[in-house]
């Protein structure tokens, strides 16, 4: 008996050939709309968003757009490889799509990294059913609640005006030795630049530009963090002046970290969480830190004072080195009463 096998794999064969030659008719003339989806679904999908405004009103930004592409162009590969048909694939074949993305490392993708995947194709199926391209419900729709996003959990802050109770503590005893300076000015310049942990063990003395009008700390890009400028508010800079005369006087041998270690080297992440664990936790503090104890809770505070002092959301962004200017705007739930430390 002769077997199918060899005439399966050829069908198999003609059959991609097929999709990949309709996926790359990009010079071909314009056909109409709906039928452009299924000779060429990634130049569709690319002028449909490049049209389609989002949720404020506003077309999307062009990087935006390229990343929305590429997401569609991974989905759009997963199709042709199953010799699926994108007026029919149904939920679980989308399940199975999220549930085989993975991370640059080979890793699985993350949660939210498969919610955004889905958030996209249902928007896009959601077209496709409105342009007749698709009959019957939207196959991305049952999918959400097997991954439904995580709680949208309140940024860890100071409660209101708290963070001028949090610097009076910090400068209220004079400084003895070495380390209560570096420790007072380590910890003000948190509460009064915003910034990241790793960015206060990590930062170096050509960063600080304690002489400028007004003063600022050049922050370097890394991971996700674009490059910036950080201020360096007036209650900070007397105690940061303070600890860089001292630190002059140190046997440091050309180390350049501000913030030096008992031992002269940079100081672990874990050393200042401690540190500000300690004051925060201090009895009788009457601090009451909205969700833990860590650096993280001071650098919120600084871009929650910030919004309460009416700056501007992409001045403030640009200080906190958000990439989206959403991830700012969640603190401005948390401003109850405007006040605390002067902003300027």
């Amino acid at each position: 008996m002769r077997s199918s096998r060899p005439a399966a794999a050829g069908r198999h064969a003609a059959w991609m050939e097929h999709i990949v030659e309709q996926l790359d008719l990009l010079d071909s003339p314009a056909p109409r709309p709906a039928h452009h989806w299924l000779i060429n679904p990634r130049a569709a999908f690319e002028n449909w968003r490049r049209s389609m405004p989002h949720s404020d009103g506003f077309l999307y930004a062009e990087r935006s757009v390229r990343q929305h592409c590429a997401m569609w162009r991974r989905f759009v590969d997963y199709l042709v490889l199953h010799e699926l048909d994108l007026r029919s694939v149904q939920s679980d074949r989308i399940a199975q799509f999220l549930d085989s993305l993975s991370a640059k490392d080979g890793r699985p993708a993350e949660d939210s990294t498969r919610r955004r995947y889905l958030k996209l194709l249902g928007e896009t199926f959601e077209h496709l059913k409105k342009a007749g391209i698709r009959r019957g419900g939207n196959p991305c729709a049952v999918l959400l609640k097997y991954y439904r996003p995580a709680p949208d959990r309140s940024p860890v802050a100071l409660a209101s005006q708290e963070d001028d109770t949090f610097v009076r503590m910090v400068l209220a005893t004079p400084p003895r030795f070495w380390r209560d300076y570096r420790d007072q000015a380590m910890m003000v310049l948190i509460i009064g630049s915003g910034l990241y942990t790793a960015e206060i063990v990590g930062l170096q003395l050509d960063q600080i530009r304690l002489a400028a009008e007004p003063p600022y700390i050049d922050i370097p890009a890394h991971g996700k963090v674009p490059e910036r400028k950080a201020p360096i508010v007036p209650f900070a800079r007397e105690p940061l002046q303070r600890w860089l005369d001292v630190r002059k006087t140190l046997p440091l041998a050309g180390e350049t970290t501000v913030f030096v270690s008992g031992k002269g080297g940079r100081m672990l992440p874990a050393t200042l969480y401690r540190k500000v664990q300690a004051v925060l936790k201090a009895n009788g503090a009457a601090l009451h830190p909205r969700g833990g104890f860590g650096p993280q809770v001071l650098r919120n505070s600084f871009l929650m004072r910030q919004l309460a002092k009416d700056k501007p959301v992409e001045v403030v962004q640009q200080w906190a080195g958000h990439v989206e200017t959403k991830s700012t705007l969640r603190f401005r739930r948390l401003i109850v009463n405007p006040g605390g430390i002067e902003a300027e």
